[in-house]
């Protein structure tokens, strides 16, 4: 599944960095999705503007589900979840 991400500029670097040295953008985003309660998991105040960078990012059909279906539970917004599962996920790894 394709999913269109605006992503925060601290999120958006430390993906990017990560992905410098160890691989795939894509894979990384589908593992936060997957490994993280996103019914859950705390949301971060997201404030994108329309000079934001936007990427797309290649996740299993799993993965979509779980994002989607949290957003419906939640009353949240698609990028709000996202970008807050992801600041989780990165602020887990200790070399980011």
């Amino acid at each position: 599944m394709r999913l269109f991400l605006r992503l925060t500029a601290d999120v958006n670097s430390r993906l990017r960095s990560l992905m410098r040295y160890h691989g795939d953008l894509s894979e990384y985003i589908n593992e936060a999705f997957m490994s993280l309660d996103l019914r859950s998991i705390e949301l971060i105040p997201v404030v994108i503007g329309r000079n934001s960078r936007g990427m797309t990012a290649v996740i299993s059909v799993a993965a979509n589900g779980r994002l989607r279906s949290a957003v419906k539970r939640r009353g949240c917004t698609l990028t709000e979840l996202a970008n807050s599962a992801l600041h989780k996920w990165l602020g887990d790894k200790k070399n980011v």
